[in-house]
Formats: C-alpha cells, sequence, structure tokens
C-alpha cells in the first residue's frame, strides 16, 4: 500500500501532538474523535476530507468513523465553507433584547 509521507500532511507535527496527548485524558482513541475535530477545525477554520483520513489514521478509526462524527454536530466546517477570521455571538434572551439585542442581530 501507498505510505503518506509527513510532508505531504494536511496536519503539522504540532496538530498531530497536540491530539496524540488528549488520548491519556479519554478511555480509547475513538472518543479523542470531537476533541480531535474541534483541534484542527479552530487551527484551519474547516476540516477537509484530507484532515479527517489523518485524524483517523491517529486514532485508528475508519475515515467514515470521523465523518459520521463530524457531521453530527453542526458546527464543523467543510473547505468550501470554512469560518471567517471573526465570529460574532448575539445574545437573543430577553434581556438582551431589552437592552438593544434586537437592533443588533
Amino acid at each position: 500500500g501507498f505510505v503518506r509521507s509527513r510532508s505531504m500532511s494536511v496536519l503539522s507535527e504540532e496538530l498531530r501532538q497536540r491530539i496524540v496527548a488528549e488520548f491519556p485524558n479519554y478511555p480509547t482513541k475513538r472518543a479523542v474523535t470531537l476533541p480531535a475535530l474541534h483541534i484542527v477545525h479552530d487551527a484551519h477554520r474547516c476540516v477537509s476530507p484530507e484532515a479527517i483520513r489523518e485524524i483517523a489514521e491517529l486514532l485508528e478509526l475508519h475515515p467514515a468513523e470521523v465523518a459520521d462524527t463530524m457531521t453530527f454536530y453542526g458546527f464543523f466546517r467543510e473547505p468550501d465553507a470554512p469560518l471567517g477570521r471573526k465570529r460574532v455571538w448575539v445574545c437573543r434572551s430577553l434581556s438582551c433584547a431589552l437592552r438593544g439585542g434586537e437592533d443588533l442581530l
């Protein structure tokens, strides 16, 4: 089979190390799927199919298992629609609305 060299990796060595550093915090590698997705998403503002494959390789899972977790949650973005550099959160509670939150929104 084809062995991917580190130079062709989408995930930097630093990101890989951050994911591996999560292993002791969870009972299984599979349980690190969500934290790994967050680490990659925060760094790249999206999670590409290549990143999914590399996460799966690190966690000893099939890429479809990582993709299933990613698509279950609505906040992970794909490369065709990455997050912008800035995110704005507007509170929609009654107390915020009374203080002008609706106007801001």
